[in-house]
């Protein structure tokens, strides 16, 4: 009996440094004895007017080299290459872009995914509008469409995009959404069937083995204030430059891409900004700092901010590390142990509380024990029936 067959259309690449849901539902269903291919949004060459060439370079390779296999060669990963992609650019806006930049891919990504036995799959899962096209020509026993943002909330978002998003929400068996806020964006795009599917932690890469302190931190001054994850307009840069300016004596310190990062925070003694680490290297950052950080911009940024459910706040858990955020209702709805405030002064304090009495590294761990990813997977296929 050959396994059963995922098939997963995604936003992100499968090497992408930011290791989102849809990257670990895919080691989960491998884990659960399935056979996956990730397909990520498509490059074209318009992309080399668009700056992050490291990233274009990373994406370019897995086209290249017509994908990459992982998890002892159960899952195959692939970045499909079009003469014309979606983009909210003139042209590349269109419905027609939307659509049928597939039949512009070189080589064919239908021939791609029959060389690799991918057209006809036990499930389809997609949680990217820019694969609406060619995801109807594939054969399916079931689909999921898994909601993670607002799209009406991001700039870039299209017209056609929020149409496309309409119709493959009202096309596939089931929605799942990430968030309890986003309940009811989901519920206007009248899906057949919907459930809530928050965030977890892949527990085993974060919280079962001891990782060496990295050298960075050799030349930072403990105690650690760490941030890991990405910082756009939603991150609340000032309420972040005025904890760095009242405790001097704390290091903050950001993973990520930090373009902006340096145009809107002062630079500062201790102030650190690492820029990106690979995925596999971020659990020595989060085990050896001392807390935790979830700095977002509720009051400016309150639709994109409360649509997230933050995947940092399980890793940072799953190393023992205790969490200070800001609150909104998402977090509230969690019950964990993390530290959750209202204001910068409450913010700045519960920072000071957190490093001279943290709780137990047993007690937050358990809690991210409960949220892994696997669990995630079970909830999926149950739904699905």
């Amino acid at each position: 009996m050959r396994p059963k067959r995922l098939l997963m259309a995604s936003a992100n690449y499968w090497r992408s440094p930011f290791q989102v849901g849809s990257h670990h539902l895919a080691r989960g269903f491998v884990r659960a004895g399935w056979e996956v291919a990730f397909v990520s949004d498509p490059i074209s060459p318009w992309h080399l007017f668009g700056g992050q060439l490291k990233d274009l370079r990373e994406r370019y390779e897995l086209y290249r080299g017509n994908g990459v296999t992982d998890c002892d060669g159960h899952l195959w990963a692939y970045v499909p290459g079009a003469l014309l992609t979606p983009h909210n650019k003139p042209l590349l806006r269109s419905r027609w872009t939307g659509e049928r930049w597939a039949s512009l891919s070189l080589p064919s990504l239908m021939d791609r995914l029959w060389v690799r036995g991918f057209d006809e799959v036990d499930l389809l899962y997609c949680d990217s509008v820019a694969h609406v096209g060619w995801i109807k020509d594939i054969v399916r026993r079931k689909s999921v469409y898994r909601v993670t943002d607002c799209l009406a909330g991001f700039q870039k978002t299209t017209p056609v995009a929020l149409e496309l998003e309409k119709e493959l929400a009202g096309s596939v068996d089931l929605v799942v959404y990430a968030a309890r806020s986003l309940e009811d964006y989901v519920k206007q795009l009248m899906p057949k069937s919907m459930a809530y599917l928050p965030n977890a932690v892949n527990y085993a890469h974060f919280g079962q083995q001891s990782c060496a302190r990295p050298p960075e931190y050799d030349a930072i001054p403990g105690p650690i204030a760490l941030y890991v994850g990405a910082m756009d307009v939603w991150f609340d840069y000032r309420l972040l430059d005025e904890a760095a300016a009242r405790l001097p004596e704390i290091s903050f310190v950001l993973i990520g891409p930090d373009a902006l990062a340096k145009q809107r925070l002062r630079a500062r003694p201790n102030l650190h900004l690492l820029g990106k680490r690979e995925y596999r290297e971020l659990p020595r950052y989060l085990q050896h700092a001392d807390v935790g950080l979830i700095p977002f911009d509720v009051a400016n940024h309150s639709e994109l901010v409360r649509s997230i459910h933050p995947l940092k706040l399980y890793e940072y858990f799953a190393c023992g590390l205790p969490v200070v955020a800001v609150e909104w209702e998402e977090l509230t709805y969690l019950r964990s142990p993390a530290h959750l405030c209202r204001g910068t002064g409450e913010f700045i304090a519960a920072i000071e509380q957190a490093i001279a009495n943290p709780a137990e590294t047993s007690t937050l761990q358990s809690y991210a024990a409960g949220h892994d990813w696997s669990e995630r997977v079970k909830a999926i296929l149950s739904h699905l029936g």
